[in-house]
């Protein structure tokens, strides 16, 4: 009986290339952990778990929907893969509060008197 040829079956990746992009992998996590480290830093959360951001209590707009709405918090949140997400949370003349990611809010244009 023939013994099968030692390496991966056609289609496969070799044991070297796996173990290759194991490490890879390993290295983009430790790089994306310590960057979000940094950002947190300079994102600091008060020990009521809001953040206490410039544009608090001002009218913004949110970029991604352009809706324009006053800046009621910023808080923190954790996805499911532990990685941290800053909120934006946002409260137009209607009432209806929607969230945002926080890097998308500008400050809200302001609009001149038209008899002026």
């Amino acid at each position: 009986m023939p013994t099968p040829p030692e390496g991966p079956r056609p289609g496969e990746p070799s044991r070297a290339l796996r173990l290759r992009a194991a490490d890879g992998w390993e290295r983009f996590m430790s790089r994306d952990q310590e960057q979000a480290g940094r950002e947190d830093a300079l994102h600091v959360v008060g020990p009521d778990g809001y953040e206490q951001h410039p544009l608090l209590n001002t009218l913004v707009r949110d970029v991604a929907s352009r809706g324009v709405g006053r800046l009621t918090a910023v808080t923190h949140e954790l996805q499911e893969s532990g990685r941290p997400v800053r909120l934006a949370h946002i409260r137009p003349a209607s009432g209806i509060e929607w969230t945002t990611a926080a890097d998308n809010i500008r400050p809200a244009p302001t609009q001149r008197n038209a008899t002026s």
